[in-house]
């Protein structure tokens, strides 16, 4: 016997998207249901405890939280989600234990880099202060509203001196704009095409490339979240539930009841069983899952078929990532120091500490040979999350106690082997290239050490299928006005009553809320309820120059 139950809207996944859309929706005053398969909602923002030590396992580096929206209308710095804003954002560490350090102020970054040239300190100014004008008064802003069709976008661009910088910018590939930036000195270049490119950008497609000042500003502009990510979850989950919204975690969605071309319910069961079964009727259902399962598995293809041939096509080749994440967690007893922290002070607070590459030259043959699915190099980041928020470890225990984050890009199935005998010693391999920058790394004060792997993201949340971080390649067809087609980048489908919300659709992968934020938006019109939030100023100009719909 199926159990009926009812709602005004269903939201499919409890990630940060899922969780931006049920909450605004149900401050709308809507009843809402919050359907999440895992035992805890989330998604990426995943915080885990070991042995007293606390690890941000997937999101770590917050580039839009201090911009996004939600932050503010959802006060979620009132319910305890505070970030915090690192001085020194990036290194550069060289194996000559020297280092280049840039700051999240911009000045201190022109010194810093008018160490190696006071060319490149008043051409990085230059490069700043431009990729900052396109990032606040174009990406960030279009980052929350619907997009524009390509053909109209690259005609406004044509309109403005800051379109046509935006244009320039997208034609070139990564490493084409890197070298366009004319600096002489190779590790200033090598330290931006990295944070550009450590995203799982590709520096020779141009696919992304109108990300590039984006990633540029953001990434000098990074913060934390204090006391671990999962904290901005759970102010989102506590924001809805406190204007109504319900959560119903540890069930999976079976399928979508679609009648006559509209989606009139979501049959869900007890993860991992076969029922019983609840059937939830509902006025729309809002689904943060990718195209793969949204129109090939939850919804039968002939249906599909019936209402879009085009998501039909999405479901059947929607492409994921070529690369994805190894991050090796470790919880130490002593916070080793760095050679290059004797020249350059900076380093030892710097929030991401780049190792493995001096030239950009390194940097486009690192991710090629992860394309390739080759692990010939050890490259990659660290970061000890402690030295930004010394919470994450149990000082009372372990006083001088840090914790660190060791990434790498790599692929997700290597061409050598694969990682359940790879994980170990590719492990090794980054700690003992890392070692070799410090002074007095002690591989005995290691108290907790774990190796993620692409195959164990995947397997810890499956929606990240193939340890995708973007759900979904950036790829000319899945990017923009694009994603994840045309007919449902603008978060309604064709199917009637059926959203979607999800960093498969615009604007993408990250924790920027642009998904769940703007659905909500487009479902509280379509149902008639009270949008609530006021648009900021900043958006309503991008959409005045026709940079958004």
């Amino acid at each position: 016997m199926t159990e009926h139950k009812k709602y005004d809207i269903v939201v499919v996944g409890a990630g940060h998207n899922g969780l931006t859309a049920g909450a605004y929706l149900a401050r709308a005053g809507a009843k809402v249901l919050v359907v999440e398969r895992r035992h805890e909602t989330g998604g990426a923002l995943v915080t885990e405890e070991f042995s007293g030590y606390r690890f941000n396992l997937h999101a770590n580096y917050m580039l839009m939280l201090d911009v996004a929206p939600p932050y503010r209308d959802l006060r979620l710095e009132e319910d305890g989600c505070v970030y915090i804003r690192p001085e020194a954002e990036a290194s550069l560490l060289k194996k000559n234990g020297d280092a280049l350090t840039l700051y999240a102020d911009l000045e201190r970054s022109v010194a810093s880099i008018a160490r190696f040239s006071e060319k490149d300190a008043e051409r990085y100014r230059d490069i700043y202060l431009a990729y900052k004008e396109i990032a606040d008064e174009y990406l960030i802003p279009s980052t929350y509203g619907r997009p524009v069709g390509s053909a109209q976008l690259a005609a406004t661009y044509m309109e403005s001196k800051l379109g046509q910088r935006i244009l320039k910018v997208s034609e070139m590939t990564p490493a084409e704009i890197c070298e366009s930036w004319g600096f002489e000195t190779p590790e200033l270049s090598a330290l931006l095409l990295y944070l550009i490119c450590m995203w799982g950008i590709d520096p020779k497609e141009s696919n992304s490339s109108y990300l590039v000042p984006l990633y540029f500003n953001r990434m000098l502009n990074a913060t934390l979240v204090k006391g671990g990510s999962h904290r901005l979850s759970s102010t989102l989950q506590k924001a809805g539930i406190v204007a109504g919204m319900e959560v119903c975690e540890n069930y999976e969605v079976k399928r979508f009841i679609v009648e006559n071309g509209v989606a009139e319910a979501v049959e869900i069961a007890p993860t991992g069983t076969d029922g019983p079964i609840t059937r939830i009727d509902a006025r729309a259902i809002v689904t943060s899952t990718d195209p793969v399962t949204t129109f090939g598995t939850f919804i039968p293809e002939e249906e599909v078929a019936k209402r879009s041939k085009l998501c039909l096509n999405t479901a059947r080749n929607w492409e994921w990532e070529q690369s994805s994440l190894f991050l090796c967690h470790l919880a130490l007893r002593k916070r080793p120091h760095f050679k290059a922290e004797a020249g350059d002070p900076g380093v030892a607070k710097a929030f991401i500490r780049v190792f493995g590459v001096e030239t950009p030259e390194d940097v486009v043959r690192h991710i090629s040979e992860v394309m390739d699915k080759r692990l010939l190099h050890d490259v990659g980041h660290v970061t000890f999350t402690t030295d930004v928020d010394p919470g994450l470890a149990p000082w009372e225990t372990d006083p001088d106690g840090a914790v660190c984050r060791i990434e790498a890009c790599v692929p997700y199935a290597p061409a050598s082997g694969d990682w359940s005998t790879l994980a170990t010693e590719y492990g090794d391999r980054l700690i003992a290239t890392l070692a070799s920058y410090m002074t007095d790394f002690d591989p005995g004060s290691i108290v907790r050490r774990y190796d993620y792997t692409p195959v164990h993201i995947e397997m810890k949340i499956p929606q990240m299928k193939r340890g995708s971080f973007k759900h979904g390649a950036y790829i000319m067809t899945q990017m923009g006005y694009s994603r994840p087609n045309v007919q449902c980048s603008s978060y309604k489908t064709p199917i009637d009553n059926l959203y979607v919300c999800g960093a498969s659709t615009f604007p993408g992968g990250m924790i920027t809320f642009g998904g769940g934020y703007n659905a909500a938006k487009v479902v509280a019109q379509d149902l008639g309820l009270k949008i609530w939030w006021k648009e900021p100023p900043s958006v309503t100009a991008a959409r005045e120059k026709g940079f958004l719909l």
